[in-house]
């Protein structure tokens, strides 16, 4: 049992991971918040939403749209809204139909994301063994040197642990004994983190994609190709964001691919091509470099590719995600708030020279990306964990 929050750059990890166990012969079901298109689950898995989910509709709206908060609030903001007003609500309105679910369908393993808090404390409580999937940097929760903000995470994390009968002196939200991360240690720093860390790389393979796009009119464009993408997520500042890259772009010597609503701009310039949804597996390795918000799975497949970037972080864990861009030395860092045409001209103009230092320090994370193994070393670490919690056969 996969369990996975409304989030769907959250959700697409997952996937991969699932049509590889599939593959190998296990049953696999997902359980989430919200209904996905039924098209996007590997064939062979389900995806369940509980029905004791359906009277809080309104209240869960309430928590996602809140999510577009993000880019007007400041870290202890941002981490009470993450903390105290997602995670913990999403525990409470899918405790009772996960535990349903739970007893009825009798999972050997639960998988679960690092954001999906009920999992854990029902696989503990019923004595399950459970994986937690990291679809961010695994540090990227920095509460720093400031004892009050590391008390009251402790005191939220500790309560909601508590609520449900767990009354341990550790935190259990995540696993103890295998968290998958969908990255590289090079890239996202594995110093200090324990031996139950497994970097698998990008879990991008075996994921289905019936979203159909005009490779034609792409294949035809004989200038560089940028794709532009600011997530699922964000949407108060979608219109602005992307005015400003057709402002930097229009009719300029390349061709881009944005994935956004096109209805947000009136008259898209003809080196645009536009569609709400897009075959991004497909499309990265198609481009000649990115423009992206810092959204952990875009970063990790455009690196994935040997591709340089430039990234505009805007909120959330971007931030960090661009530190580590920039650590790394493939990408340039213009925030959000600096956005500014002749910075986009400059940036992309500097990612898309021949021989740039970008292009290099991409190929350098590619080699880290790809000797993780993917979604075959994911599933690889969940077999062997599930044989190791396996009871003795007695003889």
């Amino acid at each position: 049992m996969i369990v996975v929050p409304p989030f769907f750059g959250h959700i697409s990890p997952t996937l991969s991971l699932g049509a590889e166990l599939i593959s190998r012969g296990h049953e696999v079901v997902w359980v989430g918040l919200k209904p996905i298109d039924q098209k996007q689950i590997p064939e062979k898995g389900r995806f369940l939403v509980p029905e004791e989910l359906e009277e809080h509709q309104e209240e869960l709206l309430e928590i996602l749209e809140k999510q577009d908060k993000g880019p007007t609030l400041s870290k202890l903001e941002t981490l009470k809204l993450a903390v105290e007003e997602t995670y913990i609500p999403f525990c409470h309105l899918l405790m009772p139909g996960l535990t349903r679910l739970v007893e009825e369908w009798e999972p050997d393993i639960i998988i679960h994301d690092e954001l999906i808090f009920a999992a854990p404390i029902l696989a503990v409580n019923k004595g399950i063994p459970y994986v937690t999937t990291i679809a961010v940097p695994p540090k990227v929760i920095d509460l720093g040197d400031i004892p009050e903000i590391q008390k009251w995470v402790g005191n939220l994390t500790f309560g909601v642990q508590k609520d449900y009968g767990i009354d341990l002196d550790r935190i259990i939200l995540r696993s103890e004994e295998l968290c998958i991360v969908s990255t590289s240690p090079e890239f996202a720093d594995a110093n200090g983190l324990g031996k139950e860390y497994k970097f698998v790389g990008p879990l991008i393979k075996g994921r289905p994609n019936t979203v159909s796009f005009d490779w034609e009119r792409l294949n035809k464009a004989s200038t560089p190709k940028v794709y532009v993408s600011i997530g699922t997520l964000l949407e108060d500042i979608r219109k602005k964001f992307f005015s400003k890259i057709v402002e930097a772009f229009a009719d300029a010597p390349y061709t881009f691919v944005c994935a956004t609503n096109p209805d947000i701009i009136e008259n898209w310039p003809d080196n645009f091509i536009v569609q709400s949804y897009v075959p991004q597996s497909e499309i990265i390795p198609k481009m000649d470099a990115v423009i992206c918000h810092g959204g952990f799975n875009t970063v990790n497949e455009t690196f994935y590719h040997g591709l340089p970037m430039v990234i505009t972080p805007i909120a959330y864990d971007q931030f960090y995600i661009a530190s580590l861009v920039k650590q790394a030395g493939c990408g340039i860092d213009i925030r959000y708030k600096r956005l500014r045409v002749e910075a986009l001209k400059q940036a992309l103009k500097e990612i898309l020279e021949p021989g740039n230092p970008y292009k290099q320090k991409a190929l350098n994370i590619q080699r880290s990306l790809k000797k993780c193994g993917g979604a075959e070393a994911a599933a690889s670490h969940v077999e062997q964990f599930a044989a190791d919690k396996r009871p003795a056969t007695v003889v």
